[in-house]
């Protein structure tokens, strides 16, 4: 859905104040939620804890204690192995990953009035559910013979299924 710069909602004035905080001000404005956002903005990318500095303009011990938080935590590793200059990556199979990633949506949606958060729902649902929660065939302990034709299947355009009916 495109919404265009008339029809966006106005954003009331008590909010204003969070509106360049991490997450919408959800989680304040600490190193860590700064960390998170920087991350989740681009979990691609390779991080060192300067150049989280530089992006947050918080203090090293400060980053530090931020990465070893969220390296216990499973959303990131350390892929160097030099201690004096740790390289840190998103654990890409991170299911908070996908949550906070789903929460950073839903902040722009609530603000912009978008379908942002709807959009990657949907596409993770395709992408990684789909498969496994929808059937692929229905059983069944008929005896008789099977034919499929034209005449014999519909298609049900709500669910996306097509029934197949048995001619015997």
């Amino acid at each position: 859905m495109f919404v265009s710069a008339k029809e966006l909602p106005e954003l009331p004035e008590e909010l204003e104040k969070y509106l360049n905080k991490p997450y919408g001000g959800l989680f304040g404005n600490t190193v860590l939620a700064q960390v998170v956002e920087e991350i989740i903005a681009d979990p691609t990318m390779d991080y060192r804890p300067g150049y989280l500095e530089e992006m947050t303009g918080k203090r090293p011990p400060s980053i530090r204690a931020a990465l070893k938080t969220l390296v216990r935590l499973g959303l990131i590793e350390n892929i160097s192995s030099d201690i004096q200059h740790p390289v840190y990556r998103v654990v890409a199979r991170s299911k908070k990953l996908v949550a906070l990633s789903l929460l950073a949506y839903a902040v722009i949606d609530d603000r912009d009035g978008t379908d942002c958060m709807d959009m990657a729902v949907l596409d993770y649902y395709n992408r990684y559910l789909r498969e496994r929660v929808e059937p692929l065939a229905v059983a069944t302990n008929y005896t008789g013979e099977w034919t499929i034709g034209g005449e014999s299947s519909e298609h049900d355009a709500d669910s996306g299924y097509i029934t197949f009916r048995a001619v015997a």
